[in-house]
């Protein structure tokens, strides 16, 4: 039976709580990430900062269907870039709100699924102890018809 750890990629690139929206989002275009878990100054897992969350997102409110949301800041399409710009230079644990699903390593590749499905996520990090050691995504999921499982 295929186990988390078999699945997992590691290691895993990390940012600190403190550092700024700014600093994730070059991060994620320099090393080409879908997401970096985000962690405090002992290396434990906070929260988790996806590609998604950096986008617009449309929400459908009542008599207010131009209004956009990136990380939690609302504001008009036409004022996109102001957004960006602003939002930039907020810490990372003045923005984050998502409770974040983990795996421990040996967490059947079932459970993996499961989680991912149920928490409607692409990625789910790998723990041991508050320490994040891996990360699962979709992608690594071909791993199981790889393995022949």
């Amino acid at each position: 039976m295929a186990l988390a750890r078999d699945l997992m990629s590691s290691p895993v690139t990390t940012i600190l709580e403190t550092a700024t929206v700014g600093d994730a989002a070059d991060l994620i275009l320099e090393r080409g990430l879908s997401c970096v878990p985000v962690v405090d100054d002992n290396k434990h897992l906070v929260d988790m900062l996806t590609h998604t969350d950096f986008s617009m997102h449309h929400k459908f409110i009542p008599l207010a269907q131009n209004l956009y949301s990136l990380l939690g800041e609302w504001g008009k399409p036409e004022a996109v870039e102001s957004i960006y710009h602003e939002i930039r230079s907020r810490k990372i644990k003045n923005v984050m709100s998502h409770p974040v699903s983990t795996v421990e390593e040996s967490t059947p590749a079932i459970e993996v699924v499961e989680t991912m499905l149920h928490k409607h996520t692409n990625r789910v990090p790998v723990v041991r102890g508050k320490n994040v050691i891996g990360i699962i995504t979709r992608h690594d999921l071909l791993k199981l018809i790889s393995m022949g499982t």
